[in-house]
């Protein structure tokens, strides 16, 4: 029996060396995952924040309609699950339809995906909410 022969049939250590190849691409598969998560978080925030602006716009209950700095307060104010400072201030815009005092609310925010080995552009998540005034 020659020498390359003897290891050749040795399947010793075999596990540990399909294990090196693969964990990699687990722990980058698990990471992504993970970075999903937070953008569907940051998205779900967003939202909220938007929702709680257009509803305190459609009750506020005063002599005079909320100002657009009022809403941009509430909006900003009810995010979650992202940084406050990293977003840009919500885009406040009045109009009229049939008759019909409206307000649109928009934010948009973009942030990186960083997949440990590989980093992709920004994602940009943008929401936008109409209320009818009373």
């Amino acid at each position: 029996m020659s020498f390359i022969s003897k290891f050749r049939k040795n399947e010793r250590g075999a596990a540990a060396i399909e294990f090196a190849l693969a964990i990699p691409l687990i722990i980058m598969m698990f990471y992504g995952i993970a970075q999903y998560g937070i953008i569907l978080l940051a998205n779900a925030g967003i939202r909220h924040g938007i929702d709680e602006g257009a509803r305190a716009a459609t009750v506020y209950i005063g002599a005079t309609p909320m100002t657009d700095a009022q809403i941009r307060s509430t909006v900003t104010s009810s995010f979650y699950g992202v940084n406050r400072e990293t977003v840009p201030a919500p885009v406040i815009v009045r109009g009229t339809n049939n008759g019909v005092n409206y307000v649109d609310i928009t934010v948009a925010y973009s942030t990186p995906i960083d997949l440990i080995f590989y980093r992709y552009g920004p994602i940009s998540i943008s929401e936008s909410r109409r209320a009818y005034l009373p």
